[in-house]
C-alpha cells in the first residue's frame, strides 16, 4: 500500500452532510470545494492536490465530474494540469488578479467623436443558450441582462447586451447602470481577474439591427466577452459594431 504525504491524507478526508452520508456534487460544487481549500491555504500555492480518482472517492461522485471542475480551474489559470506529474496550485496566482478591460469611451474620443452611453433595456431573464453556456448556469436560473448603445457624435458605434449572474455579484440595480455601463460598474465592485474574448462576423437582428440603424440581416463585427472573478463567470457580453468598423489592438 502506498503511504500518502500528510498533507494530501488529511485533504482526502470525507466530504460528508449533517446525516453522515457522503455527499453527491456536480462539477460546479467539486469546483467550489476546490476553491475553498485553495483559499484557506489547505493546498497553498505551488503543492500538488489529490489526483482525480482520490477526489472522486472522497467526494462521492464519478471521475468525469472531477475532471470537468479540474478542467474549468486550469482554464481558468487556478490550478496546472501536467500529465505524469500531477495537478499543482498555479505558485504565482497574483499574476491574475486584475483584469484590464477596454473601454468603448476611450474608443470613441481616440477618433475625436463625442461618446454617449445609453442604456436601453435592463431585466431579469432566463439565460440564452450561449449565456447559459457561458456562465455555467442552468435553463432556469434568472439572469439580469443589460442593453445598451454607444454613440459617437450622436451616430450608432456599438450596441450590446450583457448577461450578468446576480447570485456572483454584489446587488445591482437599473439605477447603478444609467450613467456607467455594465463593464464599468463590474470593473468598481468586482475583483475581476481574467476574460476571454471571441470575435465573429454575424447578421444584424432585433435590438441590435435597430439600434445600429441597419437592416437586419445586415453582417456585423460581433464580440463575445466572458469575465471571470477567479474561477466564477461573472459576465457575458455580445457586442455588436456596424459594417467598416476596424478592430485595432496593440501590445
Amino acid at each position: 500500500m502506498t503511504k500518502l504525504p500528510g498533507k494530501v491524507a488529511r485533504s482526502l478526508r470525507p466530504v460528508t452532510t449533517e446525516t453522515g452520508a457522503k455527499r453527491m456534487n456536480t462539477w460546479q460544487s467539486v469546483r467550489a470545494e476546490v476553491m475553498k481549500r485553495i483559499r484557506s491555504r489547505e493546498w497553498p500555492p505551488g503543492e500538488l492536490i489529490p489526483t482525480e480518482q482520490q477526489l472522486a472517492v472522497q467526494l462521492g461522485c464519478a471521475r468525469a465530474t472531477v475532471n470537468r471542475a479540474l478542467r474549468e480551474l486550469a482554464e481558468s489559470g487556478i490550478i496546472e494540469r501536467r500529465r505524469k506529474v500531477g495537478t499543482r496550485v498555479t505558485a504565482t496566482p497574483s499574476r491574475r488578479t486584475t483584469l484590464e478591460m477596454s473601454v468603448i469611451r476611450d474608443e470613441i474620443e481616440a477618433l475625436g467623436a463625442v461618446y454617449r452611453y445609453e442604456l436601453t433595456s435592463f431585466s431579469q431573464s432566463y439565460p440564452t443558450e450561449a449565456a447559459m453556456r457561458a456562465l455555467q448556469v442552468s435553463a432556469t436560473d434568472e439572469l439580469l441582462v443589460a442593453k445598451a448603445k454607444y454613440l459617437a457624435d450622436e451616430q450608432p458605434h456599438c450596441c450590446e447586451a450583457v448577461w450578468l449572474n446576480p447570485r456572483a455579484l454584489p446587488p445591482l440595480t437599473q439605477d447603478d447602470l444609467r450613467e456607467q455601463p455594465a463593464h464599468d460598474w463590474l470593473a468598481r465592485n468586482v475583483p475581476l481577474t481574467h476574460g476571454r474574448f471571441s470575435i465573429l462576423a454575424e447578421g444584424a437582428s432585433g435590438d441590435c439591427a435597430t439600434n445600429l440603424e441597419v437592416p437586419v440581416g445586415t453582417p456585423v463585427l460581433t464580440i463575445e466577452r466572458l469575465n471571470w472573478s477567479d474561477a466564477t463567470p461573472v459576465s457575458f457580453a455580445r457586442q455588436f459594431y456596424p459594417p467598416k468598423h476596424r478592430l485595432i489592438s496593440e501590445d
